[in-house]
């Protein structure tokens, strides 16, 4: 079909148009990470794939808080990598695709103001949260964050997060 030249954009899999419904489900991987709550993970991908829902946007992260995942910076805690390990595998299975967020502009699960808290106990002199954005150690332990989530290989799978097509894609929120 002719659109008169226009170029749109849309996101491709496997070259062919993927048109997607979503859903958010931002508890997944605190849930994985407990066996007594695991089998929920595997009940929301499971409605969700029966209603028609292909993608979801969950949280790849939880600084410095209860079941942290990154308890202070470059410091994991594996049980709950465990967690999300599982969460892309359940995903996977169930044909789902993955949006990853990475960290939170608000409080809940760490955040921005996590970063600068850690910041502020190394000694560094910051203002605002926003300092997130602007001071480079904080910049550090952010890319530092991504780069260990990309470089992940997965406990279940063996698929490093970066090569895994259940990822759509990775996040700041």
């Amino acid at each position: 079909m002719d659109n008169g030249g226009e170029e749109r954009e849309q996101f491709l899999v496997n070259g062919r148009p993927f048109y997607f419904n979503g859903f958010n489900t931002y508890w997944l991987m605190v849930f994985a990470s407990e066996q007594s709550t695991r089998a929920k993970v595997s009940e929301v991908f499971q409605q969700a794939s029966f209603v028609g829902l292909s993608v979801c946007r969950t949280w790849a992260f939880n600084d410095g808080q209860y079941q942290a995942l990154q308890k202070s910076p470059s410091v994991y805690d594996e049980n709950v990598f465990k967690g999300l390990d599982f969460v892309v595998s359940e995903a996977k299975k169930y044909d789902i695709r993955l949006i990853l967020s990475l960290v939170n502009n608000w409080n809940d699960y760490g955040g921005k103001a996590q970063y600068v808290k850690w910041g502020k106990d190394a000694g560094l002199n910051l203002s605002s949260d926003d300092d997130f954005f602007s001071d480079s150690t904080l910049k550090t332990y952010y890319k530092n964050h991504i780069k260990m989530g990309l470089n992940r290989v997965n406990t279940i799978t063996n698929v490093t997060y970066k090569d895994d097509p259940t990822i759509f894609v990775v996040v700041i929120n």
